[in-house]
Order: C-alpha cells, then sequence, then structure tokens
C-alpha cells in the first residue's frame, strides 16, 4: 500500500486507459448543494487567498493491471469534481477532436479514458440510475438527465456561467493543478473492509453493515471462480434487500433493518459473542462468525438461512409471517414482539435450539410472559433489553431443549415484575391510544378477550381500540351527557385506563353513534366482542365504573400473564 500527495489531474490522468468505478457495497451519490457549494467556494479560494486546496484522502483499489480502480474512499469528491469538470466543459466550449475525443489534455485528464479509439467516461458510478444520468451528461444529452447528479451539474453551470473565458481557463488550471489529494493506493482487494474498518475506528461515520457488506464482496473477489464470486455477493445483496423490504413500522427504524437483525443473528451463531452487541463492535463480531467458515459461500448461504427464520419470526407491529411455524405458536410471538424490539435475539434463540412443534408453542408462550410482564409495568426499555439478550444467552447455553423451559420460567421470575408492580403501574396509567404502537393496546386487550373465548382467534386487523367514555369528552360539546356523569377532576387520569378501553370490530367502529352511553350501548350489547358485549350490561358509565373495570382488568391481566 503506497500513499502519495498529488494533484487532481494527476489522480485521474497519470493512470492512461484506467477507470475509476464507485463498488456496488458504497451508497449511492449523495452531495447536495451544501456540499457543491463548499466545493465552488475552495476553488475558487485559490490563486486570491490560498496557493492551494487540500481535499482529504482517496483510497483506490487497483485491479485489472492498473486497467480499473476502485474508488474505495472518496467516491462523492471523484464524482463531483468530474461534474463540475462537464459544466466547465459545456459552458467553455471545449472543442472535441477527430476522434469524438475532447482536444484539450486537461479536460482529458480530468474526464475521458479512449480504450481503442472509443472515448468514454473515466469515472463508472455504481447506482443504475445515477450512472445513466451522468453518463448522459457526459455525452451532452443534459436535457436527458434528471436527478442529483443533473442538479449538481446545474448548479455549477449556474456559476460558472457568470465568468468570462480567461475566468474559466483559470478555473480549470486550478482544478487540475491545485486541488491537491493524498492518494492511498493497493492491490489487495482485502483493503476495501480493513480501510472502511480503520475509519470506523477513527470515529468517521461507517456503518457496520457497510463494512460487512464490503467485507463480502472483498472475499468474493479473491475467488477464481467468476460465477461462485457472483453468486456470493448476488446472495449477500439479495439478503440486505429482503430485510430492507420487509422490516419497517415502528419496530424498525430505516437505520436498524439491517443492523439489528445482523446483531441478533450474530449472537445466535456458534461462536462466543457478548450477550449484546453494539454497534461500535458489530464489525468486530461480524469478522469472527465469518472467519469460523473455511468458505465464505457457507457463511453466506448460513446467514441467508437464518435471515429467513428471522423474518418469519418478526413483525413491524402484529403482522408475523410464521410459515415454518405453528399457528398457535404465532400469537405468542405477536405478543412478544408487541413487548420488545429487541425480541427476535430471543426468538431465534428458541427456534434455533428446539426441534419439537409442542416445545417450541410452549418456549414462545413463556417468552411471551417475559416480555409481556415487563411491558405492562413500564419497565424501562433498558432493562427489558438486557432481560431479553440475557434471556437469549441462557436459552442458547441450556443444552437440553426439554429444560429450555425451565430456565424462561427463571428467567420470568427473576426479570419480571412483581403482581403488586403490575397492579400498582395499570391502575394508576393509561395505555398508548394513538399513533403507530396503538397495536400493543391492541394486544393487551385481545389477550383479554381471548381468555373468555379459548381456542378461538380473533382477526387483528379487523379491530380497533374504543374509548367508552371518549377521550375527548370535556373538549366537545356533543358529549354533555358523559359531561354529568363523570368526574371533571378525575377523568383527564382516568380516560386512557384500560377499565375505560375496549374492543370494537370494524362495522360497529365506524357506525357507533357516540353522544352518550346509552347510544353506545346498543352497539356494545350487540358486538360479537365480549369486552364490549360485558360493558352494555352497566346501566351508566360513571368514573366509579372506570375504577371498577380497570381493577378487574388488571387482576385477568395479570392472572393471563403469570406462570
Amino acid at each position: 500500500m503506497r500513499a502519495r500527495y498529488k494533484k487532481v489531474r494527476d489522480l485521474l490522468g497519470d493512470k492512461r486507459g484506467a477507470i475509476f468505478t464507485v463498488p456496488e457495497y458504497q451508497r449511492g451519490y449523495e452531495w447536495q448543494k451544501k456540499h457543491w457549494r463548499d466545493l465552488w467556494t475552495d476553488v475558487n479560494r485559490i490563486g486570491d487567498q490560498v496557493d492551494q486546496h487540500y481535499l482529504g484522502n482517496i483510497i483506490l483499489l487497483e485491479e485489472d493491471a492498473g486497467r480499473t480502480y476502485e474508488i474505495v474512499d472518496g467516491q462523492q469528491r471523484i464524482v463531483t469534481i468530474s461534474i463540475l469538470g462537464m459544466a466547465i466543459r459545456d459552458v467553455g466550449n471545449f472543442e472535441v477532436d477527430e476522434d469524438g475525443g475532447l482536444s484539450d489534455v486537461r479536460m482529458k485528464d480530468l474526464l475521458e479514458v479512449n480504450r481503442g479509439g472509443d472515448p468514454q467516461t473515466k469515472v463508472k458510478l455504481a447506482d443504475e440510475d445515477a450512472k445513466e444520468e451522468f453518463e448522459e451528461l457526459w455525452r451532452g444529452d443534459i436535457e436527458e438527465a434528471n436527478g442529483r447528479v443533473r442538479n449538481a451539474y446545474d448548479y455549477y453551470v449556474g456559476e460558472i456561467s457568470r465568468l468570462n473565458e480567461d475566468e474559466v481557463d483559470e478555473l480549470l488550471n486550478n482544478i487540475c493543478d491545485y486541488l491537491k489529494v493524498v492518494e492511498t493506493k493497493a492491490t489487495d482487494s482485502s483493503l476495501a473492509y480493513a480501510i472502511f474498518q480503520s475509519q470506523n475506528e477513527r470515529g468517521k461515520d461507517v456503518s457496520p453493515q457497510i463494512l460487512a457488506k464490503a467485507r463480502i464482496h472483498g472475499e468474493a473477489n479473491d475467488l477464481d471462480d467468476v460465477e461462485k464470486a457472483h453468486e456470493i455477493t448476488r446472495k449477500w445483496d439479495h439478503t440486505y434487500r429482503l430485510l430492507e423490504d420487509n422490516l419497517g413500522g415502528p419496530r424498525f427504524q430505516q437505520r436498524l433493518r439491517i443492523r439489528r437483525p445482523m446483531t441478533q443473528i450474530l449472537i445466535n451463531s456458534d461462536v462466543p459473542t457478548p450477550r449484546q452487541i453494539d454497534k461500535s463492535e458489530l464489525y468486530r463480531y461480524f469478522e469472527k462468525v465469518l472467519e469460523n467458515y473455511d468458505d465464505v459461500y457457507d457463511f453466506v448461504q448460513w446467514f441467508k438461512q437464518q435471515v429467513d427464520i428471522y423474518l418469519q419470526l418478526t413483525s413491524d407491529s402484529y403482522e408475523v409471517n410464521g410459515q415454518d411455524i405453528p399457528d398457535d405458536a404465532i400469537r405468542h410471538l405477536q405478543y412478544l414482539n408487541s413487548a420488545s424490539t429487541h425480541s427476535e435475539a430471543l426468538s431465534l434463540a428458541i427456534y434455533n435450539n428446539i426441534d419439537r412443534e409442542i416445545l417450541l408453542k410452549e418456549n414462545f408462550r413463556l417468552a411471551s410472559i417475559l416480555a409481556m410482564r415487563m411491558r405492562l409495568s413500564s419497565t424501562s426499555s433498558a432493562d427489558m433489553r438486557d432481560a431479553i439478550y440475557s434471556t437469549s444467552a441462557e436459552v442458547r447455553e441450556t443444552e437440553d431443549e426439554n429444560e429450555i423451559r425451565e430456565t424462561l420460567r427463571e428467567a420470568i421470575r427473576e426479570y419480571t415484575p412483581t403482581d403488586g408492580e403490575i397492579e400498582e403501574y395499570l391502575k394508576a396509567n393509561g395505555m398508548s391510544v394513538l399513533g403507530s404502537w396503538q397495536f400493543r393496546t391492541t394486544l393487551t386487550l385481545v389477550s383479554i378477550e381471548e381468555e373468555r373465548r379459548g381456542p378461538w382467534r380473533m382477526e387483528l386487523d379487523n379491530l380497533h381500540v374504543e374509548h367508552i367514555a371518549p377521550r375527548r369528552t370535556y373538549e366537545d360539546p356533543e358529549y354533555h351527557e358523559w359531561r354529568e356523569k363523570l368526574d371533571d377532576d378525575r377523568f383527564e387520569q382516568q380516560k386512557n385506563l384500560v377499565g375505560n378501553l375496549t374492543l370494537l370490530l370494524d362495522g360497529d367502529h365506524a357506525s357507533i353513534e357516540e353522544t352518550s352511553f346509552a347510544s353506545k350501548r346498543r352497539t356494545y350489547r350487540d358486538s360479537d366482542v365480549k369486552i364490549a358485549e360485558e360493558v352494555a350490561r352497566h346501566d351508566d358509565w360513571t368514573s366509579e365504573h372506570i375504577d371498577n373495570r380497570t381493577e378487574k382488568l388488571t387482576d385477568e391481566l395479570i392472572e393471563r400473564w403469570s406462570l
């Protein structure tokens, strides 16, 4: 590996016939107006305020005996300089030679490579849309380009158009000769992930999933078998897309859709890892698990299988796929997932360590009790996360699958609050009734409803959380009959208590008349939801009724979520 201080023109122009490629594992072209403006300002300071400007480190991976250079680090800068060069070319009306290439040698060094009399772009982007847009601009088909690359080009055209001919020529000289970089060049394909890792350790924001992708691509590039290398990178990239396309909702923010599953899959490998792996350590343990395999293909195959299982166990809210999971175990997974955003660490540990379906169902049930007890008492997210990961580790360490049941029961006793703590919290605190986390309340009420129904399971998509006394009772003039029965001083605290909530089916929820308890009572009486039907047995709905029903349903929840 060699590092040299170079002019931008020498960086690109010294390598005659070479093409600079952006690797597939890199993100797309992301620079915006702020970045374009900063580069423009830096270039225009040369001569008047400074003798030169340093652009930073450019890391290149040499391939094909110097015919291709992969841009490991610096693609945003190199691509933007190329766009700026095309804007100068077009505003300055630079001539072409008899082969159709650029006559000006400075322009050739920045923008063009000629292989066998066929001029083409010196820089090749990975993202298909940006690549096509970039090449349209290079060909001069300006109106065909549409996107961020074109926006950068338009910005620079606007700035350059204010300059006279001599100023344009001086601008090109400044870019070619007085923009400087440190070029770091290597021929070892493993450099890509090694460099990424070193930058990550220096605090540069490189996500571990990008490091992992770079490592897999680097390992594949080292193989002599081209078809196998292609299969490895294709399968790995497909696995990433599966996670990105199938995870979302409140449980998986964009930045977590690959990182969290990767973390939870790695801790469920055969390689010793900590009980939890944080972001800063994720790539290091990814390497350890990868190095445990003799063949990178076997590792990619294993990871893909684990992702397939993961996507059966997981959900954005409560929609569990469960293709290879017993039907009567899926509801337990829904409860588990609703309670914790880290639940898959535990469900994956259970799934991977149990072969018998009957044990799978029972252990998912116990895992859901563990998580639901903590959620019903509003255990802190940090404490719940620690409990989930600790229990996952304990499940993995249990050698006999028949003993996992007792491992989970012991975890419930160790990590969850007492019945009294759950009771105290539920009687004093309302439930989530608005926003993307409302499904937690839906499932809490479903757990009460289905205790009354036995084996019959409700369709969750057809249910709505319903306030008995309307949430806006003291805000809407139409609710004056409700206000006559309720205590003004208490209702704000009571309105979202479990005692003031029920479930209704779609049709009933859409048609219910809310102006009085009497009008609602008719809908509740005819409802197919038992906990709504029971509310209709009351003649009135007062603050005392809310308190009494809260106490009753709290007792039922504690009983439902006990060993």
